[in-house]
């Protein structure tokens, strides 16, 4: 009882000096109370879900489909990479096996020289036959 007199009173000097507010609130909380429990906005609160649920979903599918772009990405760059590293391989090889044969012909026509250059000179610094014959047959 003391309660609701203390209530009461309260209402009195709110309602007094502030009335317009304090009803105002007071039918705007009910408004929220009864809206809570509508039919409308339990329609409302389930379509918000749905939508949601909705972009939520989208956006997972979006994020998957650049994943996939992204793997399908890095698989043709792997791709690539192997194909340039074999590219490098045979290039690899066929310069060493070039480098062999150059080699081989640099040592032969080092002998050739050597040669040349071991055999004595003639005194009056005359070609000999052989040699001769090879500068006319070029």
């Amino acid at each position: 009882m003391t309660l609701a007199l203390v209530g009461k009173a309260a209402l009195r000097i709110l309602g007094f000096t502030i009335p317009v507010p304090v009803t105002l609130i007071l039918a705007a909380l009910a408004w929220v109370q009864f809206d809570k429990s509508s039919a409308i906005r339990s329609a409302v609160n389930e379509r918000v879900k749905e939508m949601v649920a909705g972009a939520e979903i989208e956006a997972l599918e979006a994020q998957i489909a650049a994943q996939r772009q992204i793997a399908a990405r890095s698989a043709e760059a792997a791709r690539e990479a192997q194909r340039r590293l074999t590219v490098e391989a045979t290039a690899r090889t066929n310069l060493s096996m070039r480098l062999m044969a150059i080699q081989t012909e640099n040592e032969i026509l080092n002998d050739d020289l050597a040669d040349l250059l071991s055999r004595p000179v003639d005194r009056d610094c005359a070609v000999d036959a052989d040699v001769l014959g090879r500068l006319q047959s070029r």
